[in-house]
C-alpha cells in the first residue's frame, strides 16, 4: 500500500504548534487554532487562540490577538493577551490591552499599558444603586 493509505495514517495533534522560521517573512492575517512560535519576521495581523512565541530572533510588525504572549524578539503595533511576558532580550513598542503584564530583567517596554477590554468593558457599566433615593415609605403609594 502506498505512503498515505491504510494504517499508516498519522492524525492530526491538536496542541502542535506552528512555526514561522528564521529566514521566513509573511505579511497578511495569520489565524492559528493553537500555539505560534515566530522565529521569522511577520507584519500584519495575527491570531493566535492559546499561544503566542515570538523568539529571540523573530520580529513582529502589527496587531496580535492571543491568550498568552511571549516575547523574547522584538514586537511593534498593538497587543491584546491575558497575559503577557517580555522576557530578558525581548524589546515592546507600542500598546498593549492586558490584565497581566510581566518584564524580565533586561525586556524593554515602551509604549501604554491599558486593561483588557472585557475588564474595560465591565467598568463602564454604571452602578445606579448608589443613586437611588428613598421618596416615601407609605405602603398606600
Amino acid at each position: 500500500m502506498g505512503i498515505f493509505g491504510g494504517q499508516n495514517r498519522i492524525k492530526s495533534q491538536s496542541s502542535t504548534t506552528t512555526l514561522i522560521a528564521e529566514g521566513c517573512t509573511v505579511n497578511g492575517h495569520l489565524k492559528v487554532a493553537n500555539q505560534l512560535q515566530i522565529d521569522g519576521h511577520v507584519e500584519g495581523q495575527i491570531e493566535a487562540e492559546n499561544q503566542l512565541k515570538i523568539s529571540e530572533s523573530g520580529n513582529v510588525l502589527g496587531e496580535i490577538t492571543t491568550e498568552h504572549l511571549i516575547i523574547n524578539g522584538h514586537f511593534e503595533g498593538i497587543c491584546h493577551a491575558t497575559r503577557i511576558e517580555i522576557l530578558s532580550c525581548g524589546r515592546v513598542s507600542g500598546t498593549v490591552y492586558s490584565d497581566n503584564l510581566s518584564i524580565e530583567p533586561g525586556g524593554k517596554f515602551m509604549g501604554i499599558t491599558n486593561p483588557s477590554e472585557k475588564a474595560a468593558s465591565a467598568q463602564e457599566i454604571p452602578d445606579l444603586t448608589d443613586n437611588l433615593t428613598l421618596i416615601s415609605t407609605d405602603p398606600d403609594l
